[in-house]
């Protein structure tokens, strides 16, 4: 995968479309190839290329990885420091935009730096890192304002206040989403572990909810939760109605609790006989097993379906726009409706950024509360 990443990372260098060119904001996109403004910047990448290749052949998975996430910030780094000068030699409303080959250099360093956490998978801390110091370094390009002259950041300029306020409640819808799916999902793990006549009832309850579409859910929840708030006055007045953030949140819980229920079921299920029972014979009772024994064993593969239900969350956090719950979502559909890619790219860059660093900081969580018995088993088998 490191040589198809690299093998990408040097196509992507010599295509016409590194940056884009438009004349006015929905003006027709005009290619604008890296080596036209930049030579220095296409040999540094081209380098960082071949030193990848030479680094797929090593011990240092976690070099190649860092050097592979670091690439396309640098790329950003060249179409901030030239946008300007592209723009000006093209008209005065003229907006500049990462291209084909911009994008192709991220995607890129993605398959670089997954194939680098592929091997690092015994080492769970330098893998999170590999995805959280690539983006700490473009958001620190972010907040200096190298990226300014870009074309989605003038649109950013236009929408800051709104922007920030949408990032806000995309965060609280999905995260208060998660918190409570954890609520209600674990104990049904564990009551589904502990009786197999509830166990069939539960997953069926939960697997058939994975299988609607997110539109579709939110469409099921406006009828019922209009009719209980015109019933129920009080439910109106904190703010359930049949839209907005209550239909959001509950579909959210919903598609949430799949992966916690089958992932705590599943930890509880692969605890030894033996060990339940010598805890047993030391006189522990069946709370107590829970406590000390069950839950420090299974709580690492507890929030694996947590850390999954998290990163569903903050995508599909994104649909709850269209029913007025906000998000970043507002930016995508707003984008699509007015035919302005970057007021697209304005909201769906962020929300696969969250994800990466919501994905990245639960891997951390994970290696930091695993029991190290159970870290130096995995190391032996």
């Amino acid at each position: 995968m490191a040589i198809l990443g690299m093998a990408i990372m040097l196509f992507s260098l010599v295509i016409p479309g590194f940056l884009s060119v438009k004349e006015t904001r929905i003006s027709e996109a005009l290619p604008v190839s890296l080596g036209s403004f930049s030579i220095v910047g296409l040999v540094s990448l081209a380098a960082a290329s071949v030193a990848i290749f030479f680094l797929s052949y090593s011990k240092y998975a976690f070099l190649m990885g860092i050097v592979a996430g670091l690439v396309p910030v640098f790329g950003f780094f060249l179409a901030g420091s030239y946008a300007l000068s592209i723009a000006s030699a093209t008209g005065p409303f003229a907006r500049v935009s990462p291209y084909t080959g911009l994008w192709l250099l991220l995607l890129a360093g993605y398959i670089v730096v997954f194939a680098a956490r592929r091997r690092l998978k015994d080492k769970k801390v330098l893998s999170a890192f590999l995805v959280l110091i690539p983006i700490a370094s473009f958001l620190i390009m972010l907040v200096s304002g190298h990226l300014k002259e870009l074309a989605i950041m003038k649109e950013y300029a236009n929408r800051s206040d709104r922007f920030l306020e949408e990032t806000v409640r995309h965060l609280m819808i999905a995260g208060g989403a998660v918190v409570s799916g954890v609520i209600i999902g674990v104990p049904l793990g564990i009551v589904a572990n502990r009786s197999p006549k509830i166990e069939k009832p539960v997953f069926g309850v939960v697997n058939f909810i994975q299988t609607i579409p997110s539109i579709a859910l939110f469409g099921l929840l406006i009828a019922p939760l209009s009719y209980f708030s015109r019933s129920l006055p009080f439910l109106r007045e904190i703010g359930i109605t049949g839209v907005g953030w209550a239909p959001a949140m509950i579909a959210l819980i919903l598609y949430s609790l799949l992966p916690i229920v089958r992932n705590t079921y599943s930890s509880l299920k692969v605890i030894p006989v033996d060990t339940v029972e010598a805890a047993r014979a030391m006189g522990m009772s069946r709370f107590q097993v829970l406590g000390k024994v069950e839950i420090p064993i299974s709580l690492p593969i507890v929030l694996a379906g947590v850390r999954t239900a998290a990163v569903q969350a903050v995508g599909n956090t994104t649909m709850a726009a269209l029913i007025g719950a906000g998000g970043l979502g507002v930016f995508v559909f707003q984008g699509l409706g007015q035919a302005a890619m970057d007021l697209v790219l304005l909201g769906a860059l962020p929300i696969v950024a969250l994800a990466l660093i919501v994905d990245s900081l639960m891997q951390l969580l994970i290696a930091v509360l695993t029991p190290r018995g159970l870290v130096s088993e995995g190391a032996d088998d």
